[in-house]
């Protein structure tokens, strides 16, 4: 099977590493695409140190999708200002079947970070439209309609889980390693919170999750309904 990522920044597979990382050991490809380079992700630095941020941010991304053996595509949006316009909308299709997705992670509907929300619409859309040959007619259409899994925002968007996975603890230490890889926003995060950053932060919510369903670590998921895009419950890795 075929997951693909499609966030709005580098970073934003966090909410979903551990299920990648079952993914990837059970033999499963995998592809990231984010809709925009990151280069907002300085937010202390002066507006001229942007283009330095998307390359900083490219850079630790690719190093995240290395170990997983997978493709890396950015479209290369401007960060903070995510328009579903129509070249990006045939942008991504044609990226779906550059990468023949069969299965999508990406945003749920609602998040703090408007990027967020509009890439959850923009991988909706563009999903339904890239098994159509009459829509950005290259490359080839792909056989069926992707699958899509919301991830999990935080709380305080209206966001109830129906599916989980869990993951061990060795595998809950690879998540954080692969988390601090984006090292640039490990220090913004820092600042934000007053020391505690994003690796840090996100193992909480995993253990949170986890004692939902008494185990220590887990990751959780809403899946589409939309016509045509719902997935199948076993396209996520079985209990363990």
């Amino acid at each position: 099977m075929k997951y693909v990522c499609v966030f709005a920044h580098p970073d934003d597979e966090m909410r979903c590493l551990g299920t990648l990382l079952r993914l990837h050991a059970a033999g499963h490809e995998l592809a990231f695409v984010t809709i925009t380079t990151g280069d907002k992700g300085l937010p202390f630095h002066p507006p001229e140190d942007q283009a330095r941020a998307a390359e900083i941010r490219t850079a630790e991304m690719q190093e995240v999708a290395a170990h997983f053996d997978a493709e890396y595509i950015s479209l290369g949006r401007e960060d903070g200002f995510v328009i579903e316009d129509a070249d990006l909308r045939a942008d991504l299709i044609r990226t779906l079947r550059h990468l023949n997705a069969e299965v999508l992670f990406t945003h749920w509907t609602t998040d703090y970070n408007p990027d967020h929300t509009l890439t959850a619409k923009l991988t909706t859309d563009a999903a339904l439209l890239a098994p159509l040959s009459s829509f950005a007619p290259t490359p080839n259409p792909l056989p069926h309609t992707p699958r899509i899994w919301h991830v999990d925002p935080g709380p305080g968007h209206a966001f109830e889980p129906t599916h989980f996975v869990a993951f061990t603890p060795t595998q809950a230490t690879r998540k954080a390693a692969l988390i601090r890889l984006h090292r640039s926003q490990m220090d913004v995060m820092r600042t934000l919170s007053g020391g505690e950053d994003y690796a840090d932060h996100q193992a909480d919510h995993d253990r949170t999750t986890g004692r939902r369903l008494q185990v220590p670590h887990a990751e959780s998921f809403r899946p589409s309904l939309t016509d045509r895009r719902i997935p199948w419950p076993s396209d996520l890795p079985p209990q363990l």
